[in-house]
């Protein structure tokens, strides 16, 4: 299942906007989709990821998102599994986005609880915030797989949740039922791979079973998840708990232990960078792609590194007009941009240095249009003097 496009009207700050979805890079590149979309605060960058989710969950969010209910739309072409489905949605009904087909919208918000029909795709929201109940469990529970794919759209995470699972994935891979067995250690060497590739110096070592705790070893000491930082916890968290929606969809779909992580779906980001060092900003849609190599991205982002750190990316800008904003495709222009050129881009507009520096820069720049060259090597010859060891190409070029 992937989003083709996007097509809004009167939703928040937007006017009107359209997006056309990375969908064929599997095909060409082998790597999955990813389309980021990023701009300034305030215009409007995460609105267009909940008009995702409104119309996919067919419920109103965190936040009234329509801008004029007597004149808006929300829609989507969807291709679920080579047919496309037009989705679309311009009215509301006692506080809920309503339009004609709920076949999506009914799972994601409600569940499958009342249906026997599961989609054999997966889809997941990751918020920015990350969950605040404590990595404890008194006893270990199985996991209700129709539950895992309830209210998928809002975000929510649980750490009772992540503990549970990877005590269920370290219990099952001991069962004597071949099946099981074979099935856990698959799974449990995914999720060491996923621990080993969200710290440094680290990996997952065992779930203490006196008091289920899951340990993991990082610079050499033993350490429960709790201890880890918050930019560790939270790539382990979201990635262990995507990997246990996969697991919910293969049971519920009968698909058996190797098409778990070859299931294709939608994974939607709110400022992914939130939490991370901006190595692990670089590092992240990488580890993703490789995890889950089936998965549509889209996700919104402040960071350059984010923006940088892939090739193939669909890269759209929100900029903010007068009284509105506009979404631009700026992919050929940030496609293949090296992150500090994107840090002084447009859409950052951030220079390295502090301002005097920055300021010199600048006059230095314009004294050189100006074809004052005389001035303008005065202004080289400040820089040398304040970073000789930067600026020494000005002082080797003679100030120009």
């Amino acid at each position: 299942m992937k989003i083709k496009n996007l097509h809004i009207k009167n939703i928040g700050p937007f006017k009107e906007a359209a997006l056309e979805f990375a969908t064929d890079f599997v095909q060409v590149t082998g790597e999955q989709p990813v389309t980021i979309i990023t701009g300034v605060n305030g215009a409007g960058k995460s609105i267009l990821i909940d008009a995702i989710r409104a119309a996919l969950s067919g419920t109103l969010l965190e936040r009234n998102i329509v801008a004029d209910e007597n004149d808006f739309v929300v829609e989507m072409d969807i291709d679920d599994q080579g047919k496309v489905r037009h989705l679309t949605t311009s009215q509301i009904e006692r506080g809920h986005i309503k339009y004609a087909d709920w076949a999506i919208a009914n799972p994601l918000q409600y569940g499958y609880e009342n249906t026997d029909f599961i989609y054999p795709w997966v889809i997941d929201y990751w918020a920015s915030q990350s969950p605040s109940d404590p990595f404890r469990i008194m006893n270990m529970t199985n996991i209700k797989h129709k539950e895992v794919l309830k209210g998928v759209m809002w975000g929510k995470k649980s750490n009772v949740d992540l503990v549970n699972f990877i005590c269920h994935v370290d219990y099952l891979r001991t069962s004597e039922v071949p099946a099981e067995q074979q099935l856990g250690a698959l799974m449990y060497e995914r999720l060491k791979r996923i621990v080993k590739l969200c710290l440094d110096n680290g990996g997952f070592k065992y779930v203490r079973r006196s008091d289920l705790t899951p340990i993991v070893e990082q610079n050499g000491k033993d350490l429960s998840l709790e201890k880890l930082s918050s930019g560790n916890i939270f790539l382990i968290e979201h990635l262990l708990l995507l990997m246990c929606k996969m697991y919910s969809v293969s049971v519920l779909n009968n698909l058996g232990a190797d098409a778990i992580f070859n299931i294709s779906g939608l994974l939607l980001i709110d400022e992914i960078e939130t939490h991370l060092h901006p190595k692990w900003q670089k590092r992240i849609l990488a580890i993703i792609r490789e995890l889950f190599p089936n998965l549509q991205i889209i996700l919104t982002t402040h960071s350059p590194f984010i923006v940088a750190s892939i090739d193939g990316a669909r890269i759209y800008t929100c900029v903010p007009r007068t009284g509105y904003s506009e979404v631009c495709d700026e992919t050929e222009k940030y496609g293949h941009m090296p992150v500090e050129e994107i840090l002084m881009s447009d859409v950052f507009g951030v220079h390295p240095f502090n301002e005097e520096i920055t300021a010199l820069i600048q006059q230095r720049k314009q004294l050189i249009e100006a074809g004052d060259k005389a001035k303008a090597k005065e202004i080289a010859d400040k820089l040398y003097a304040i970073n000789p060891e930067y600026f020494s190409y000005l002082h080797v070029a003679g100030g120009l």
